[in-house]
């Protein structure tokens, strides 16, 4: 399925309005888009197609989710953005330029937290940040300055002259944030950024997404945590078996699919098995259990993680394998 520009679909009005808004009513031309991925597919040698035909567009100020269980092909598509790998076939622009042609130049246009990553081990934190946004390109004032902002933004403070070494995971993850957004990016690239990370950093690195969204930039991020998604994306797309399913608001997805509702209910008794069912009219809903003699049920409406296991089927896990 093809998820394009041109399409009159509520998604392609509303992230058009959207973009326009946060650039002064300038919109984004097809040609400046964040990020355009177009008929992109990826097979590896040994048979496995990780990517069927993915396209879709990211707009200015946008957080864009992807979903998918295990070997869904997510990471596969993150590193094909971020250069790592190459499409078999289809196109990837940044900003108009070509990741294929010019790597260098697109990744010089975004922040990158990958999977798995390791920072110099004798640096302080405070190091890190300072020395890559020198690489970076930053002047060692701005430099100074953008490292002190993430710190307190990250809630890093206690720990800014500590060598990275002796970080727990969770903050090791954080000081990796922070390295992708030092440079304020109009891009960043989040695969999976919060695996790990306690609560309260988890909440801490949703603001900061926020912040830089609200500043602008266009925040793509691969996730398996269905709350996080509801909490910080604009739009979700769903990957299965390698192809996009769907891609939408988490309210739009869930209407879109009749999913607006549900009624959950005991099939024999209290002890017996429950069944739920779904669609988009409370009352019908109440009706029809009541219809077949059932008197104890409850209602509500859907959750992003109803949608995503009806698109889904019984690929619920999301971990490492050789598609992903």
């Amino acid at each position: 399925m093809s998820w394009r520009m041109g399409r009159k679909n509520w998604m392609t009005m509303r992230t058009g309005t959207m973009a326009s808004e946060r650039n002064g009513g300038r919109g984004d031309s097809y040609g400046d888009l964040p990020l355009v991925v177009e008929s992109v597919n990826k097979r590896y040698r040994r048979g496995v197609h990780a990517n069927r035909d993915i396209s879709f567009e990211a707009y200015s100020g946008e957080v864009l989710g992807i979903l998918g269980p295990n070997g869904a092909g997510k990471t596969t598509l993150v590193r094909q953005i971020t250069t790592e790998l190459l499409p078999t076939s289809g196109e990837i622009r940044v900003f108009g330029v070509d990741a294929v042609k010019d790597p260098i130049g697109v990744k010089s246009l975004m922040g990158i937290v990958p999977q798995e990553a390791q920072l110099f081990e004798m640096l302080t934190v405070r190091e890190t940040l300072k020395i890559f946004g020198k690489l970076r390109g930053l002047s060692g004032r701005d430099a100074n300055r953008r490292a002190d902002e993430i710190i307190s933004e990250l809630r890093l403070d206690a720990h800014r002259n500590v060598v990275n070494v002796k970080l727990s995971g969770g903050l090791k993850r954080r000081v990796m944030v922070g390295l992708a957004a030092l440079a304020e990016p109009g891009l960043i690239v989040l695969d999976e950024p919060t695996t790990g990370l306690d609560p309260q950093s988890r909440r801490d690195l949703w603001n900061l997404v926020r912040e830089h969204s609200s500043r602008g930039a266009t925040i793509l991020m691969t996730t398996h945590y269905m709350d996080e998604a509801e909490a910080l994306c604009d739009r979700v797309g769903i990957i299965s078996n390698g192809r996009l399913l769907a891609l939408d608001s988490v309210e739009r997805l869930k209407s879109a699919h009749g999913y607006e509702f549900k009624v959950t209910y005991s099939v024999d008794g209290k002890n017996g098995a429950s069944e739920t069912i779904y669609g988009k009219d409370d009352r019908e809903l109440v009706e029809r259990v009541r219809a077949r003699g059932v008197r104890q049920f409850s209602v509500g409406r859907t959750t992003l993680e109803d949608v995503y296991l009806a698109l889904t089927g019984d690929e619920v896990t999301d971990g490492g394998s050789n598609a992903e």
